[in-house]
């Protein structure tokens, strides 16, 4: 009479000649993740999706004549020069632009508002090959951060999916950068003073 194997012995076995075959190409290695470089205010960031210079960092007690902090909060903004270096408009920059260990009202490291200079609208539409300032800001604590304080400023890049069934999309996004800045304070001159 002829012994036959059990299915799980098979199946072990194939488990085994199918890990050592990727064991021996390095399957099994874990991926490294690529450097942070270290960049300062006014250096540009070159990436796939924006090309992105952060400027400065200060908290402001209200930003424009329509935005204003809840109470007891302050907006910590960040102000950047973006490029829109792909060759289609985009409406997302909010997940572009993180300050480490920064939270906004949402609960997400995104900043609450993106604010676009010069015109103040929320959240703007970014043509192909315009650079545009804008200020991203996260409402925060008033006793979270004051002026003189560091921060680092996080510069993400994202990788274009080409979509099959659905439209392009950036996804996959990666930090590229971080920039320090010491934290100022505008105060509320600093909307009014835009908003005239």
């Amino acid at each position: 009479m002829i012994e036959r194997a059990a299915p799980a012995l098979y199946a072990v076995s194939a488990l085994v000649v199918v890990l050592g075959a990727v064991a021996g190409f390095g399957g099994l290695n874990t991926v490294e993740e690529p450097p942070v470089a270290r960049a300062t205010s006014g250096q540009v960031i070159a990436g796939k999706q924006l090309d992105v210079t952060i400027e400065d960092a200060f908290l402001a007690d209200g930003f424009d004549p329509y935005l204003e902090p809840d109470e007891g909060n302050r907006f910590l903004a960040v102000r950047a020069l973006v490029t829109n270096v792909s060759d289609t408009p985009m409406d997302k920059v909010k997940d572009n632009v993180l300050v480490d260990g920064v939270v906004g009202s949402a609960g997400t490291a995104q900043a609450d508002e993106v604010i676009r200079l010069g015109e103040s609208s929320s959240n703007p539409m970014l043509q192909p090959g315009v650079a545009q300032e804008i200020v991203l800001l996260w409402q925060i604590p008033s006793t979270e951060k004051e002026a003189g304080s560091e921060i680092t400023v996080q510069v993400l890049d994202k990788t274009l999916r080409k979509g099959f069934l659905f439209d392009d999309s950036w996804d996959d996004p990666v930090v590229t950068a971080d920039v320090s800045l010491v934290v100022g304070d505008r105060g509320l001159d600093f909307a009014q003073d835009d908003a005239t």
